[in-house]
């Protein structure tokens, strides 16, 4: 893939990125296509659909944190990171604090520390273990993104005591938040955007308070 061919691929989708963030991308992209020749990271073969179907996830995401977000020393968790997605694309655009890739499987480390290493994306660690044994020193977080890591009333169950009192959970979903028990949750705000003529949504959830 060449640079101009990224650029004007991530333009159709609606992005102005600017050079060193195509850069970024193209590097993530590229390693990306290599690893998934022997590793199973993600579904689709080439970069093109890989920008297309799951990429564009992140590029939506930084618009909406860039405006949910003010705090600038935020502390964010990517849990069940996998192909680091969301989080490395998300990271070209939006770069606030400091933001760790949790990931079980060793081979999925590798490849985002190698995919880090080659963005120079900032401030972006990656955690081999599982979540219920994060280090007590990256907790309470005050931000916790998940995508496809686990369904989502299991996730809320799982993150309602990892997160700071005045911290919130980010839901990447295919369903509405209005109507469902959110089980400890508010919802804050909530995004819908289109993929591929699809439906998908961001759910910004905050714990509730003790009187709540």
């Amino acid at each position: 893939m060449q640079f101009e061919e990224l650029r004007e691929e991530t333009a159709t989708l609606g992005f102005d990125l600017n050079p060193q963030q195509v850069q970024g991308l193209q590097a993530y992209l590229s390693i990306l296509e290599k690893w998934n020749r022997s590793v199973n990271l993600v579904g689709p073969s080439h970069w093109r659909e890989i920008l297309h179907s799951l990429v564009v996830d992140s590029l939506y995401l930084s618009g909406f944190l860039s405006q949910m977000v003010h705090q600038e020393d935020i502390r964010s968790l990517d849990l069940g990171a996998g192909a680091g997605l969301p989080g490395l694309p998300l990271r070209l655009l939006w770069d606030k604090g400091n933001y760790y890739l949790v990931e079980s499987r060793f081979k999925r480390c590798a490849f985002m520390r190698q995919a880090i290493a080659a963005m120079g994306i900032q401030n972006t660690y990656v955690i081999n273990g599982r979540v219920e044994d994060l280090p007590r020193d990256i907790l309470p977080a005050d931000l916790i993104v998940s995508r496809a890591f686990m369904p989502w009333k299991k996730l809320l169950a799982l993150t309602v005591s990892m997160l700071d009192v005045r911290g919130s959970l980010i839901v990447l979903s295919s369903q509405e938040a209005e109507g469902k028990d959110l089980q400890g949750f508010v919802l804050k705000e909530q995004f819908c955007y289109q993929v591929q003529g699809k439906r998908r949504f961001f759910w910004a959830l905050q714990k509730m308070d003790d009187g709540g």
